[in-house]
């Protein structure tokens, strides 16, 4: 009767594999059914404007990496009933895959207003672009909303845009002097606010191209931009470098880098535009932070482990089933060795 049980109990185990195993290897076979997101997005964003009298508020946050903190962002932002619309800008993902995309996908359906991404370099890395741009379109775009031009562009590669976009670009910010203000959204900086002139250790968590930066830069104040937004640190940092307005936001869930609270906490900044006056309000995310010491570390690493389980839950159970089969396995022959042992001596 004993072996019996345990008879039933690998084949309940078998059992549980096998179906797990199934059920990724059938969810395989569908691809992700949500296209061209930003399209859809922007259609009912320009639709809302059209139809409203109030200033034009928009929110601005990135670096979410699917991590459980970005689901309390959204909350902040379903709770803020004087926003329009929404720009993520980039690091979407911990890196491209189906599941992490999915992820993402089920905490962006959480948010009651549009939402408009551009790729950041955890979106593409490995040169993976496919996953992307079938759900989200375009790697870069412009709109108009009254008086004011947006310009989101790709520079996911942390190098440079390329001859062709930066081409697009110029032309684009040309137009844009038709307007009363231009506001251009990237994913990596220009230049890193902390490396400053003296400073011993440098961080250089900016375009790894300087050239590239330095025209970028040089366009954006021949063409006067208004405002130049930009993530991949995971901190807030509002910069003026050469006269430049940049706010730099990373707080949308991602580990956070840096231990001053002063720049060092979850967030998504609020842009308000009335008329000709531009003005921004960074709203805080109510949630603890450790910012030194093993408690620090601590709670990145619980971050990436609720992050990861979260995606990878069926993976764990599989690989979880397929231990204790094992171990059990093991105990019978260890048991079955050690009774023939036991024959023998006696």
């Amino acid at each position: 009767m004993y072996f019996r049980r345990r008879t039933w109990f690998r084949l309940v185990l078998i059992a549980l594999i096998l179906g797990f195993w199934a059920y990724i290897e059938v969810g395989d076979l569908y691809p992700i059914s949500e296209h061209d997101l930003n399209y859809q997005a922007l259609a009912t964003i320009t639709d809302r404007y059209q139809n409203q009298d109030a200033p034009l508020t928009f929110a601005f946050l990135a670096d979410t990496k699917n991590s459980p903190v970005f689901q309390e962002v959204v909350g902040a932002l379903n709770r803020d009933a004087s926003l329009q619309f929404a720009i993520i800008g980039g690091d979407l993902v911990l890196y491209p895959e189906g599941d992490t995309f999915k992820s993402f996908l089920r905490q962006r359906r959480e948010l009651e207003i549009p939402s408009l991404a551009l790729p950041g370099n955890h979106d593409v890395a490995f040169d993976t672009m496919d996953l992307y741009y079938h759900i989200f379109g375009r790697m870069y775009y412009s709109f108009v909303l009254g008086e004011t031009k947006f310009i989101l562009l790709d520079n996911s590669n942390e190098k440079n845009l390329g001859l062709e976009q930066e081409a697009w670009l110029e032309k684009e910010l040309k137009d844009g002097l038709r307007y009363k203000q231009r506001f251009v959204f990237m994913h990596v900086p220009l230049w890193d606010p902390r490396d400053k002139p003296g400073v011993m250790v440098r961080y250089a968590h900016s375009m790894k191209d300087p050239d590239a930066a330095r025209r970028l830069e040089d366009l954006f104040l021949k063409y006067k931009v208004t405002t130049l937004f930009v993530s991949h640190i995971h901190a807030y940092y509002e910069d003026h470098h050469r006269g430049l307005p940049t706010i730099i936001s990373g707080g949308g869930g991602a580990e956070l880098v840096g231990n001053d609270p002063k720049h060092t906490f979850y967030h998504y900044v609020r842009v308000t535009v009335n008329q000709d006056k531009v003005s921004t309000e960074v709203v805080k995310i109510d949630k603890a932070i450790k910012y030194s010491g093993i408690k620090r570390y601590a709670s990145i690493a619980g971050l990436y482990v609720r992050t990861l389980g979260r995606i990878y839950v069926k993976y764990v159970l599989i690989v979880f089933f397929l231990l204790v089969l094992i171990a059990d396995g093991l105990l019978e022959y260890l048991y079955q060795k050690k009774t023939a042992n036991s024959r023998k001596n006696a």
